[in-house]
């Protein structure tokens, strides 16, 4: 009996869903891709880590250092909804500065090791992006500016964008993969071992004393909780292949998201904003409705996308020639020099990018092409299928609320020593939200526009490019869906008055994808001319953030024109610091010197000065001190006279930050200490 043509169609089907399968879970060795893929998280790292103490401790960073510095010393950290942001940060720092001591470098590494595990991350991408998509993606990372200043800072803005990054790559994974792979697996391990964590911190404590005891049974707790987890990790990868360990991680990925920042909220409402808008748009293209129309739509988009430029331009005419004579002068008077080298080739990618759109638009309007655009894309449909059914989908709903809770209350309680701290996770959101409502930065609307122009400019118009592609086509979900998280994100920030730089990461990370995206798709599946044009972008490009990102990171990284430098501690404060240092050496043990600081503005000097048990903060002129050391704020300085001048010589002026600068006293009994 011969095969009906639907059987055969439905088999063909079937063995072809099964091959796609079984290449995905297949271990293939690409030595070019491991290559290449080697060579960005390579350069990610000596950017994020070479030299990573060069530039002083911003205000924020010493604040963060001071909550770090009691927990490492007294284990006490209560998290404050009013004062910073979430718990995550102080405790993985505290690894780094058991393992590296308390110290810039260490609290600095623990940042930077996620600024390279982001670029990892988009490399993870390969399937749904490309493969040169993939590498061009990571490599902006990379290289982004702001994306390396910002890894080098012990604040919580890296995380966040880690986070962000891999609850996405988490549920595609899940989507896409039948088994868990190696290092889900070891995220996986990890996390249970932090779960684990509180009965070996708190626990020896409670039933030994003295330091030597706490420690050996510190070791045989943690012993065995690694026992235990090699077992709950054994049963999950045993159970469908241990496939669930996606939806768990990406479960932590949440909550550790709101765990770091209380921005949160906003990323995962504009990635579900967004993924509601992928369904609809390609429900609308699948519908037949834009194919039928074709001629039509594409003579819309043709003279629409001109049309809305031009109503922009006409609407915001003052405000963009204001802005262009602000640009040009950015790049021409720039403090390393004139740049208007960097200004010029901007604008080159400015009208390559658009001649670019114009001859893909043009192909794909009378040459449209059929392929599916790299690997398989995720739906709907296949998330419900992965999820199964029955017990399996109870014990999946069941892991996926466990690890949110459990993960939730064990660092907002910090450890479970600090029950308020849970209450707090729900009381900053009204706390936050009058913060966001004033204009912190005083830049207005279009501040994240000028300063992405500034400094990232390739990343936001390679950016625009790959999210157009993505529309056009719409057969990839991710890239469509990258895109209008990156620029969704853009539009509700640039909406919201209050404004910070470092912000802007949260969607200059995916606006770096989706440029990747489309430069891939242009060099892997454009026509001739195509690749050419993707190929020069991208060059272009890479030179162009190479050289701000050196330019910002190792030259400028404390000039206040500089749109990531904000509010940012001077260079001249290190100076401060190392002769305050050698006055103090020189002058008895650290527990026995005594330092006044009576300048009302000091951070980050908490940090500089933590070794030091009796340098006191009085924020206000005293009427006299002994002190070996007062460090005084200039504002202050008509009234040293009358106070310390019998005690005390100035010793010098040093800078702060830009309009704070700080006045050295030391007593007049210490001789000359060069």
């Amino acid at each position: 009996m011969e095969n009906s043509p639907e059987l055969e169609i439905r088999v063909t089907k079937t063995n072809s869903e099964k091959s796609e399968i079984e290449r995905n879970e297949k271990p293939t060795f690409d030595l070019p891709w491991i290559g290449l893929s080697l060579l960005v998280t390579a350069v990610s790292v000596f950017l994020r880590f070479f030299w990573i103490e060069l530039k002083p401790l911003h205000h924020d960073e010493g604040v963060n250092g001071h909550f770090l510095t009691i927990l490492f010393r007294e284990g006490v950290y209560k998290y404050d909804p009013s004062n910073y942001h979430g718990p995550d940060l102080y405790y993985i720092s505290l690894l780094f500065s058991n393992l590296f001591g308390l110290n810039t470098y260490s609290v600095r590494w623990s940042v930077a090791v996620f600024g390279v595990l982001t670029v990892v991350l988009v490399l993870f991408m390969k399937r749904w992006i490309g493969r040169t998509g993939a590498l061009s993606g990571a490599l902006f990372v990379a290289l982004s500016p702001g994306m390396v200043y910002i890894s080098r800072y012990f604040i919580h803005e890296i995380l966040f964008v880690f986070f962000s990054l891999s609850f996405v790559v988490a549920v595609l994974y899940f989507i896409e993969k039948k088994k868990a792979g190696v290092f889900a697996t070891a995220w996986m391990s990890l996390i249970l071992m932090v779960c684990f964590l509180p009965p070996a911190m708190q626990l020896p404590k409670l039933v030994v004393s003295g330091t030597s005891m706490q420690w050996v049974l510190s070791i045989a707790i943690l012993a065995v909780e690694a026992v235990l987890v090699f077992l709950v990790m054994r049963m999950l990868l045993l159970w469908n292949g241990g496939r669930a360990i996606y939806l768990f991680l990406a479960s932590a990925s949440v909550i550790l998201l709101f765990a770091t920042k209380e921005t949160a909220f906003i990323t995962l409402g504009t990635m579900l904003i967004a993924w509601v808008c992928v369904v609809a748009w390609q429900k609308i293209v699948s519908s037949g409705f834009v194919e039928s129309k074709r001629t039509g739509f594409f003579w819309l988009v043709q003279v629409g996308i001109p049309a809305a430029v031009t109503v922009a331009i006409v609407s915001y005419f003052e405000e963009l020639k204001e802005g262009y004579e602000t640009l040009t002068a950015f790049f021409e008077f720039s403090k390393n020099g004139d740049q208007t080298w960097v200004f010029n080739s901007i604008i080159f990618v400015v009208l390559a990018s658009a001649l670019t759109w114009i001859v893909y638009l043009t192909a794909e309007q009378f040459s449209p092409e059929e392929d599916t655009d790299f690997e398989v894309q995720p739906t709907l449909s296949k998330f419900r299928e992965k999820l199964g059914g029955g017990l399996d989908l109870v014990l999946t709903g069941v892991g996926i609320v466990f690890v949110f809770v459990y993960l939730g209350v064990l660092f907002f309680s910090s450890f479970f020593t600090y029950p308020g701290g849970v209450i707090g996770a729900f009381e900053a959101y009204a706390i936050w939200t009058k913060t966001g409502s004033r204009d912190h930065t005083q830049n207005g609307t279009f501040a994240y526009f000028r300063w992405l122009m500034e400094t990232e400019a390739p990343i936001l118009v390679l950016g625009l490019l790959g999210s157009l592609i993505a529309w056009i086509r719409a057969k990839n979900s991710v890239a469509l869906f990258t895109a209008l998280w990156g620029f969704g994100l853009f539009a509700a920030y640039s909406i919201i008055p209050y404004k910070t730089p470092w912000l802007a990461l949260s969607f200059i990370l995916p606006m770096c994808i989706v440029a990747g995206y489309g430069i891939g798709r242009l060099v892997e599946k454009g026509d001739a001319f195509q690749k050419i044009l993707g190929s020069v972008l991208a060059v272009v490009s890479v030179i162009i953030l190479s050289f701000q990102s050196y330019d910002l990171n190792f030259v400028r990284y404390d000039d206040d024109r500089m749109p990531y430098v904000y509010a940012h501690t001077t260079r001249g404060f290190d100076d401060l610091m190392a002769r305050v240092e050698r006055i103090l050496k020189a002058s008895g043990s650290r527990e026995d010197v005594k330092v006044d600081i009576v300048s009302r503005d000091y951070w980050p000097m908490p940090w500089y000065l933590k070794d030091y048990p009796n340098a006191i903060y009085h924020g206000n002129l005293t009427d006299r001190s002994d002190a070996e050391v007062v460090i005084a704020g200039k504002s202050q300085q008509a009234d040293l006279s009358a106070r310390y001048i019998s005690t005390h010589r100035i010793e010098g002026e040093y800078p702060l930050r830009p309009g704070v600068d700080l006045i050295l006293l030391v007593r007049k009994d210490i001789g000359g200490v060069r």
